[in-house]
């Protein structure tokens, strides 16, 4: 049979193989549907198969003359497909845009006085039912605890955290707050009014980044591209010095990280100690998704996310040590809020507390150390007691060295 002729028996041989594939359990792999498509005579392309198998599925799902549905997920970095039975010969009825609809109809049904929760989750659920299994996972996620109607209080303290936020001016911030009004009950949106304008925030930072810049930040996480920008400082009068003569940086995002108010990008970077580089967004301009892929070794630091943050915005970046700090009860407070409230904290006498911790050392965390003077004293490392006595030095005699990467901001 020629090559041809193969390729048109290509998606009946697709559908052939993932039909038998029954259950999460019996999911293939790209690689195994391509396998058993060579062995079966027919040439397959690895990059094509998600296509053939959109096509495929599109066909099958709404065709109410087959019992099974064709299911793709992501399992780990790998595509998986396998087909699942349809409930009782179930028929699929709705779209996906008919079915977010009528959830949303359905949760606005909280404001009358006789509807409970209950019923309106009954309601949700027998329409994700309706939807085929490739749906019902994203319905869930839309549906859940969802209902488009905020209280006052929930209200507040979105408008609150969002004025809060310094990289924010004036414009982004008041779009963003007026979605969370629109989202509440129209007897409580003249109230809301007032919390836009809050006269403790003060947002009006003149050109800052805007929310289509962020967007396009999400956008290369989510499809695992390279992302291109420029990165500046500020002068005395606010002009724009940028770094590297101007030249356009080219990362591999992981993902944006809020703190202490702004909000930060954490790049991989196999060069720097902790395998990450950071820059805080309100400092980037010209940014672009580009079309080149992050390396594998970027995408499986994803996972390491929540150390990463650990280690960038509570210890810093610098070489790990075991660190033992001496405390005053009256700062235990601060301690919980820099390494987290699930530190092992030991006391020592009626008036200091101890902890023993992994620390990544830099000076943003000797300049940390540095602000409690005699409330905290380093025990051990000896190396890392003279190295603090070093800097203090340094500072009482103005001379203090930059030790900054002059790319990372923290």
């Amino acid at each position: 049979m020629s090559r041809q002729k193969n390729q048109k028996r290509k998606i009946l041989e697709i559908n052939d193989i993932i039909r038998h594939a029954k259950g999460e359990r019996g999911a293939l792999s790209t690689k195994k549907i391509c396998e058993e498509l060579e062995r079966r005579g027919v040439s397959c392309d690895r990059r094509t198969l998600a296509d053939d198998f959109e096509i495929l599925a599109d066909f099958i799902n709404s065709n109410d003359d087959y019992e099974y549905y064709l299911v793709s997920e992501v399992f780990g970095r790998t595509n998986k497909y396998y087909s699942e039975a349809k409930e009782n010969n179930a028929k699929v009825h709705f779209s996906m845009d008919e079915l977010k609809k009528l959830i949303i109809a359905v949760n606005s049904l909280r404001l009358t006085d006789n509807m409970e929760k209950s019923e309106i989750d009954l309601l949700k659920n027998k329409l994700i039912s309706a939807a085929s299994p490739r749906d019902r996972k994203r319905l869930l996620e839309y549906a859940e605890d969802n209902y488009y109607i905020l209280d006052t209080i929930a209200a507040k303290i979105l408008i609150d955290s969002v004025n809060s936020l310094s990289f924010m001016h004036g414009n982004m911030s008041n779009r963003i707050i007026k979605t969370i009004i629109n989202l509440a009950d129209s007897e409580d949106r003249n109230v809301l009014e007032t919390e836009q304008n809050n006269p403790i925030y003060n947002n009006d930072s003149g050109d800052g980044i805007t929310l289509y810049e962020i967007d396009r930040i999400f956008r290369a996480i989510d499809n695992r591209t390279k992302l291109s920008f420029k990165y500046f400082d500020l002068d005395e009068n606010r002009n724009r010095l940028y770094r590297h003569d101007g030249k356009q940086y080219i990362v591999e995002p992981l993902t944006l990280i809020p703190n202490d108010n702004h909000y930060y990008l954490i790049c991989y970077d196999g060069t720097t100690l902790n395998g990450t580089r950071t820059y805080r967004i309100d400092k980037m301009s010209d940014i672009e998704e580009t079309n080149e892929e992050i390396s594998g070794t970027a995408f499986e630091f994803r996972d390491y996310i929540p150390q990463i943050t650990n280690q960038v915005f509570r210890m810093y970046s610098g070489p790990v040590r075991r660190v033992t700090l001496e405390f005053k009860n009256n700062i235990i407070g601060n301690v919980f809020d820099k390494f987290g409230s699930k530190i092992k904290m030991e006391r020592v006498d009626e008036e200091h507390c101890r902890i023993t911790e992994d620390i990544q050392i830099s000076p943003p965390f000797l300049g940390w150390l540095f602000q409690f003077s005699k409330e905290m004293r380093i025990v051990s490392p000896d190396d890392l007691i003279n190295e603090y006595k070093r800097l203090c030095d340094d500072v009482i005699n103005d001379r203090a060295d930059g030790y900054f990467n002059e790319d990372d901001e923290l």
